[in-house]
């Protein structure tokens, strides 16, 4: 497991208290790319297709998360997802589902 920032650390330059949480160490790197992403009106798990055909990731396609989060994190959640899942107008779109 390792401490996962919710957003671009290099991009902010500091720390928030509400701007992380735990994620295993292959799905921290797939989060920090947004190859996994976090769907903030649901709190779900959102993979990319690439990822669906491995057997490892595929599961996780649609699954709440483990924890609760706090409002901060769901805020930082939010801005990730803006980030890595909209489309060119700002639209919020699921590239998993179309």
């Amino acid at each position: 497991m390792e401490a996962a920032h919710l957003y671009s650390y290099a991009a902010v330059g500091q720390h928030h208290d509400d701007g992380g949480f735990l994620l295993r160490r292959d799905v921290h790197r797939l989060f920090d790319q947004g190859d996994i992403a976090v769907d903030p009106r649901t709190l779900t798990v959102s993979l990319r297709d690439e990822l669906l055909r491995y057997p490892s990731y595929a599961p996780l396609h649609g699954q709440p998360l483990a924890t609760k989060l706090e409002r901060g994190q769901v805020a930082w959640i939010e801005k990730h997802w803006r980030q890595h899942r909209s489309d060119a107008f700002g639209v919020p779109v699921d590239r998993a589902h179309g």
